[in-house]
């Protein structure tokens, strides 16, 4: 059952703000406390944050990741495909006319981009949409409890490819979720993060979902 206050505030209440006043330790205990959303509920596109992500190789590694590979993190979206199976995907604004998923290719072609930038004027600013992902209820790593969880693996290359996520709701428009990469020692190093609605349309990404692994 959903507790509805923490840390005496209602949850109802919450918003960004007091999220981000959090620590990584309070934020956790918090996520123990929350219910999942119903896999149907989330559908859009959703905008995205980091939280504290407890010491500063993570806070780098996010930077790195978020922020600098493809540009810069705006949402997390969903469409679910039935009451048990989903599919979604993340947006980054970008100067750059193509983006590679492979973090290896991805960081390579910044890198040219940046240098390029030097020599000729910059690309127009736009919304890429990419990073696929599968959705679907799951009982949490962290607890057990159900959890409303975002798989990487069938869709993305290493080390993307090692990424899950797991979201609870704090209220209508709120949502904590936790990041764990495989490579960066799992749940044993979580990275929390927060979604807040209400969501903007589902779009869908700019390379189409494989066919034959939608709600596999």
């Amino acid at each position: 059952m959903q507790i509805d206050r923490y840390p005496g505030k209602p949850l109802k209440d919450y918003t960004y703000e007091d999220l981000m006043k959090l620590r990584r330790p309070q934020l956790m205990e918090l996520f123990s406390g929350l219910d999942a959303p119903a896999l149907t509920e989330m559908h859009g596109e959703y905008r995205a944050a980091l939280l504290d992500s407890g010491h500063v190789i993570n806070s780098f590694l996010a930077w790195l990741y978020l922020y600098f590979t493809w540009g810069t993190w705006q949402h997390k979206a969903f469409e679910p495909l039935d009451d048990r199976h989903g599919h979604g995907y993340n947006t980054f604004i970008t100067t750059q006319p193509r983006l590679f998923e492979n973090c290896f290719a991805a960081v390579f072609m910044k890198i040219v981009h940046i240098v390029g930038s030097l020599f000729r004027p910059s690309f127009p600013q736009r919304m890429a949409r990419i990073m696929l992902n599968k959705t679907s209820m799951i009982p949490s790593v962290f607890d057990g409890r159900p959890a409303f969880q975002l798989s990487y693996r069938d869709y993305n290359t290493f080390y993307t490819s090692t990424m899950t996520d797991e979201v609870r709701k704090v209220n209508d428009h709120l949502y904590l979720g936790i990041g764990r990469l495989t490579i960066t020692l799992g749940k044993v190093n979580p990275m929390p993060f927060v979604l807040m609605g209400p969501p903007d349309p589902w779009a869908g990404p700019e390379i189409p979902y494989p066919e034959h692994k939608i709600g596999s």
